[in-house]
């Protein structure tokens, strides 16, 4: 009986190796584009464009469930969720994702809010202050990066 446990096991193990393990994402509700920003490709599918740079890529996806090719994200830098300004307030991303900003940035026609929350992964210091998230305001949307946005806002 054991044998045939760890039989099973090991089929479900390599069936998964075999596979790519790759994992479902789902978008938050109210997303309508995501952006990753990764070196290559860290999902599975085509991206519904892609803008080139120097150090790394930014690619945009528009479906509400991406597959992660691989669950470290290893080459991936950040990603960025937008949503449309109409739906949503910054003030109430900032309530769900428990940021507390550190320092505020006015921008022509919006303001960017650079912070710590308990969302957030990866960080970065600016001014000897340690940052995971940046949300943009702008006249049409409201931009979440983590750590920050790296593409144009």
């Amino acid at each position: 009986m054991k044998s045939i446990a760890i039989y099973i096991l090991a089929i479900t193990f390599l069936s998964a190796l075999l596979l790519g393990l790759s994992y479902q994402v789902k978008l938050p509700d109210g997303v309508y584009e995501m952006q990753v920003y990764s070196q290559t490709t860290p999902l599975v599918g085509e991206s519904g464009r892609v803008d080139e740079m120097t150090n790394f890529n930014i690619y945009h996806y528009y479906d509400k469930v991406v597959s992660i090719k691989d669950c470290r994200l290893d080459n991936t830098l950040g990603v960025a969720y937008i949503y449309p300004k109409d739906k949503i307030s910054a003030d109430t991303l900032m309530d769900k994702l428990s940021v507390d900003v550190i320092f505020t940035q006015d921008l022509d026609g919006g303001v960017t809010y650079y912070g710590k929350s308990k969302a957030g992964g990866r960080s970065v210091v600016i001014d000897k202050k340690e940052i995971n998230i940046q949300i943009v305001s702008n006249k049409d949307n409201i931009i979440v990066g983590f750590p920050l946005i790296m593409g144009s806002y």
